[in-house]
């Protein structure tokens, strides 16, 4: 037999029988209580996994938990951004360097507070569209311990028509490009910030 055709023949028959094999599920949806369909769980669990925590089965109930363990220590610091400038370098590349002040920090009973007045407004789904911070944080929280479905868009923003979501969270420098993408993909529907 040529060993031509052996070589070339034996990898498709091995890749042909490893992905009969590896056609695994990798998740099912699961009925919590909200929407149907949106909440998924390993096809390994069929109920949630256990915690050391006897009352803890959700990350709204950790993150509640971990707020009333240490309600007085630091959790959440920001920097409010006091100058930045363009510096080009010898070669001819331009950068922005950003200039921020002092630290200036959210306790966990502060931020369980923030997490609860946020929650206390959502009612359907949500869309997080902005940098990593410490209102992304809140906002997450809220949506988690309402029991909301929570959608993130990344700086593309290509998915947000495809979200059905009602609500948007973002920044302000996400908002002008959010509003843009709203006048093109969602005519007649509203967009809020």
């Amino acid at each position: 037999m040529n060993p031509y055709l052996v070589g070339i023949v034996v990898p498709f028959v091995f890749s042909y029988i490893l992905s009969k094999k590896s056609s695994k599920q990798r998740g099912l949806p699961v009925d919590v209580g909200g929407e149907p369909g949106y909440a998924i769980r390993n096809y390994r669990f069929t109920s949630p996994i256990e915690t050391q925590w006897e009352e803890v089965t959700t990350l709204a109930e950790l993150f509640k938990l971990a707020c009333k363990n240490f309600a007085t220590k630091r959790m959440l610091g920001t920097r409010k951004l006091i100058s930045s400038e363009i510096e080009v370098t010898a070669d001819g590349r331009s950068f922005e360097k950003f200039h921020f002040g002092k630290y200036e920090w959210l306790s966990y009973n502060q931020a369980y507070d923030a997490v609860c007045n946020f929650a206390s407004g959502i009612v359907q789904r949500v869309a997080i569209f902005a940098d990593t911070r410490a209102e992304w944080m809140i906002a997450l929280q809220g949506c988690l311990r309402r029991n909301i479905t929570i959608v993130t868009i990344y700086a593309s923003c290509h998915s947000l028509n495809e979200t059905e979501v009602s609500t948007v969270v973002c920044g302000h420098k996400e908002l002008i490009k959010l509003i843009g993408r709203c006048r093109e993909d969602r005519p007649g529907k509203s967009c809020c910030c």
